[in-house]
């Protein structure tokens, strides 16, 4: 397997060009991630019902409040079900996991993979109770982690999203900057990181 890392440098030099070796898979990976699209967004409606395709990358700017949760029920409303969510946070409040226990008990979130920060237990012990207990009778698996990533991975029928910003699950986000993606790659090494074996 080829090096799958390129500098930026790589990627301005092959824009001038028009089309990648199709021979060349490290040419392909960089010719993809030029198609990125840079946008501020106060809500997700402003991408009018847009989700990248595959290998294609949106890199947000948030101006008004909406949080990470907001991408879940993006993907849901203009994809239907998501078959696996993996999360990774610092924290997330009461009404945004009541929300995502509710998704996921209408048949619209199959599996969900949870690692948050074990800080939790001490920080808000009324979410890590209602964690706890949420777990043991679905199929949500939850670990409590030395944790500060963001970042929620959703694999649906035909696509691998990923979002990656400074925005935790709560209601409190103003200002965040969120990378949403789509390739089956990146889904696949972030849910290791997310959920090791």
């Amino acid at each position: 397997m080829g090096n799958p890392l390129f500098s930026l440098s790589e990627v301005v030099q092959k824009a001038k060009q028009n089309q990648p070796n199709t021979q060349d898979k490290a040419e392909i990976h960089r010719f993809k991630f030029l198609n990125k699209h840079l946008t501020k967004v106060e809500s997700l409606k402003a991408l009018n019902g847009r989700l990248p395709t595959a290998g294609e990358i949106f890199f947000l700017w948030t101006l008004n409040s909406f949080n990470a949760f907001t991408f879940i029920v993006y993907v849901i409303k203009h994809c239907g079900v998501i078959e696996e969510l993996n999360l990774s946070t610092y924290s997330i409040n009461d009404r945004i996991l009541t929300s995502l226990i509710k998704w996921y008990d209408k048949g619209e979130i199959l599996k969900i993979n949870i690692s948050i920060a074990d800080s939790i237990k001490h920080r808000m012990p009324r979410i890590y109770d209602q964690l706890s207990a949420q777990a043991k009778n679905r199929n949500i698996n939850v670990s409590f982690n030395w944790n500060h990533s963001k970042i929620t991975a959703m694999r649906t029928a035909e696509d691998y999203f990923v979002v990656e910003g400074s925005g935790n699950f709560s209601e409190n986000a103003q200002h965040e900057q969120y990378i949403f993606l789509n390739d089956k790659n990146v889904y696949d090494f972030r849910t290791a990181c997310i959920c090791p074996s």
